[in-house]
């Protein structure tokens, strides 16, 4: 009776947070483009929403969207096959949706529930796998999950730190031969998206070999900080450019590290040489899973 509504639509609900994409958005004959219904399955992936790491931004998200006149609803993955709680949801969206018809018939007719297939959480979205460094086959078809200050410190040494530094290894499924320099880290911010939503997965290669020029690189930056996230660690894609003074003989390095997001701004740094820039690793891609 509701329909199929709108799946992986991006709401923006303003800084500091940007956007978020809920599970589902129904609109009812009187919702503009800018209202709605947003529904959120939660608990339906461990990293996604729903879940205790993410209750703090989960509410702020949705006390922002309720600011802004949509309305949410929050269904647990443990009510999907529950058939009251289902029937108090849909009666809700029901109501929301000015279905007073369909409203009652939930009420009427509890039949419907036994036609439903909730959704599986696994069929959602392709799901990450996290195992203990004693159930990973290093570089075979796991790579460590390092926090981004962490990778910092291991991989832009020479000498990467040993396989069992890293307590946290994901399952990757890629493309890509894995190697030894090679990671999975989170990155937050909306300034690389679409390619790099926020909270994305992603995998990494250390050391960088060869040009620099355009490749998206996490940086470390040692005088500066990244206006997004307030911190010295960054992934832009970097462009670099040699320029001359005219009062001064010296030659300096124009280095710019570009967003793809055109609402934030690039990252300027001079210097005499591009080695004194930290490039601690290149992206080599974002693991796919779903985000709110």
């Amino acid at each position: 009776g509701f329909g199929k509504g709108s799946r992986g639509e991006q709401i923006d609900v303003g800084r500091p947070i940007r956007t978020t994409t809920p599970d589902v958005i129904y609109r009812g004959p009187s919702h503009n483009k800018d209202e709605g219904v947003c529904i959120y399955l939660d608990g339906m992936s461990q990293h996604i929403h729903g879940n205790p790491q993410t209750l703090a931004k989960d509410r702020q998200i949705r006390d922002a969207l309720r600011r802004l006149g949509w309305e949410v609803i929050e269904i647990a993955v443990n009510e999907l096959s529950d058939p009251q709680a289902m029937t108090r949801h849909f009666r809700k969206l029901a109501r929301y949706l000015e279905n007073g018809d369909l409203r009652e018939k939930l009420t009427s007719d509890p039949t419907w529930f036994d036609a439903t297939t909730p959704p599986h959480p696994e069929s959602a979205q392709p799901q990450l796998e996290f195992v203990d460094r004693d159930q990973a086959e290093p570089f075979i078809h796991h790579l460590p999950l390092v926090p981004i200050q962490a990778a910092a410190g291991g991989f832009s040494e020479p000498q990467t730190l040993p396989d069992e530094n890293w307590e946290h290894w994901v399952r990757v499924d890629s493309t890509h031969p894995l190697h030894q320099g090679m990671f999975v880290a989170q990155v937050t911010g909306h300034s690389m998206e679409p390619k790099i939503p926020d909270g994305a997965y992603c995998i990494f290669s250390a050391p960088v070999t060869g040009t620099r020029q355009g490749k998206i690189l996490l940086v470390q930056l040692l005088d500066n900080l990244d206006p997004e996230t307030n911190q010295r660690y960054t992934v832009k894609q970097y462009t670099s450019q040699k320029t001359q003074s005219p009062d001064t003989p010296w030659r300096h390095l124009s280095i710019t590290l570009k967003p793809l997001n055109p609402d934030y701004p690039p990252i300027h740094l001079t210097t005499e040489d591009e080695a004194e820039v930290t490039v601690i690793a290149e992206l080599v891609s974002v693991l796919p899973h779903r985000h709110g």
